[in-house]
């Protein structure tokens, strides 16, 4: 089965979810996330570097060290996570640049599967990780 989300994108988003419910200054360790999110330790530790890395997280070395969110909840949509985490969703073929297809001035699908991809990804563009924040 193909899957527009992926389960490290998946994972990601629950990531940034859980870390955003934190207090200010309060961060949780890699091991701590795993246990929380039914993620394996090694899978959690791969998408908190990637993460890292782009600016979405910071961590903090040593004995009282561990991850917290380095933006504002607020104004981190759930696009950006997913694209962070390599989210490359096509509804179709067709929509890929690279592929050249022999109806592509004459066909009505094309236009349709455009506009539909288009809508999900505002919709996650206006979709911020604070609307998944559990109270």
């Amino acid at each position: 089965m193909q899957t527009y989300i992926t389960r490290e994108q998946d994972y990601a988003l629950r990531i940034t979810s859980a870390l955003a419910a934190l207090k200010p200054n309060e961060q949780l360790s890699v091991n701590e996330l795993s246990k929380h999110l039914y993620i394996s330790k090694s899978f959690a530790a791969r998408i908190v570097h990637k993460l890292t890395k782009h600016g979405i997280l910071s961590t903090t070395q040593g004995k009282f060290g561990g991850v917290s969110l380095n933006k504002n909840p607020g104004k981190l949509s759930l696009f950006e996570v997913l694209d962070t985490i390599g989210f490359k969703t096509k509804f179709n073929q067709c929509l890929d640049d690279r592929f050249h297809c022999v109806f592509s001035n004459k066909c009505l699908f094309h236009s349709f599967f455009d506009e539909e991809e288009k809508k999900l990804h505002d919709r996650l563009k206006e979709k911020m990780i604070s609307d998944f924040v559990l109270k």
